[in-house]
């Protein structure tokens, strides 16, 4: 009897020592680097059957205080709410409500993250407004502007950034009281850029979130007394993106003008003295130096023949000037 149960046990050690042995190799397995069972990804890369949450079409948060339209924005993906208006604490005697307070809230649970009352630019009836371009998922930056003032809300650090104010590269003289008025501005990737009546285009470089940049035009032409057309170069991937910001007054019509599909790397030592010209020409940095040109009263890119762009600088901007 004895000896048939020890050779039981010893075919249950056996057995035991199999299973074991098969756990420490799938073990080693994923050690390796390949997994013991192989995981679907659908084309969001998330496992086959996963269902991302549903997104709330709206909030249930009542803000009080006076509300101009528009200056509401709900970031649905945050479930972050900045409103820009006007209270009692604003309220001017002389001139009525003042639309320059800050307040931002967890529409979750509908509690206050941030309360800041802006300085009065300009005049106390002169309301700051919620950039209408003013968020995307990379940036998460909400853009508010006053009369010249500037302000971007953090959202991802939950933060107000540094007051800001538009730069140029030559000085403005303003036509009338309401010279230098930001009439548009917009979040674009890590840069904003904006448009100011009679004074023009300016832009900021947001990449260092706490120490935003103005940047100043590469070149910038007087299309008449006090008419400026800007050209601006943005770093961006390695290279540059050259953008002639232009804004219509009729149709109230912003548009960025980028000049490139994506950017491209260029050659900037280019004399100041060439930078105030209807024409531009730029070399890009490549083995054949192949010219680039732009034409800034038409805030447009020019096309090149091939025959053109490899020659000397002077001899395209004569071909140009017979050709604009």
């Amino acid at each position: 009897m004895r000896t048939a149960l020890s050779f039981l046990a010893g075919i249950f050690l056996l057995s035991f020592a199999s299973c074991g042995g098969d756990s420490s190799s799938s073990r080693q397995e994923q050690t390796d680097g390949t997994p013991a069972d192989t995981i679907s990804l659908n084309e969001e890369g998330a496992p086959d059957g996963y269902e991302r949450p549903q997104l709330r079409s709206s909030h249930d948060c009542q803000v009080g205080g006076d509300i101009l339209e528009g200056n509401q924005f709900w970031i649905r993906e945050q479930e972050i709410l900045v409103v820009v208006k006007a209270d009692s604490t604003t309220l001017d005697p002389d001139y009525g409500p003042s639309h320059r307070v800050v307040e931002v809230y967890d529409t979750k649970n509908c509690s206050r993250i941030e309360r800041k009352v802006l300085p009065v630019d300009v005049s106390p009836d002169f309301p700051y407004f919620i950039a209408e371009i003013t968020y995307n998922n990379s940036s998460q930056l909400v853009a508010i502007h006053g009369f010249n003032l500037i302000y971007i809300y953090d959202v991802e650090n939950r933060s107000l950034l540094p007051q800001l104010q538009p730069q140029y590269r030559t000085e403005r003289y303003g036509v009338d009281a309401q010279s230098g008025m930001i009439q548009r501005l917009e979040v674009w990737e890590n840069y904003l850029v904006g448009y100011a009546r009679d004074y023009g285009s300016f832009a900021f470089d947001l990449s260092a979130r706490q120490n935003p940049k103005a940047v100043l035009p590469f070149a910038e032409y007087a299309v008449e007394t006090q008419v400026f057309h800007s050209l601006f170069l943005l770093e961006s991937q390695g290279g540059y993106q050259a953008i002639m910001p232009s804004y219509d007054n009729e149709t109230d019509k912003f548009s960025i003008n980028p000049a490139f599909n994506s950017p491209i790397a260029l050659n900037t030592d280019v004399p100041k003295s060439a930078r105030n010209n209807r024409f531009l020409v730029l070399r890009q940095a490549n083995a054949e130096k192949t010219a680039v040109a732009f034409d800034l009263r038409d805030r447009e890119r020019v096309a090149l023949p091939s025959n053109i762009a490899t020659q000397q600088t002077s001899n395209i901007l004569d071909w140009l000037k017979q050709n604009g």
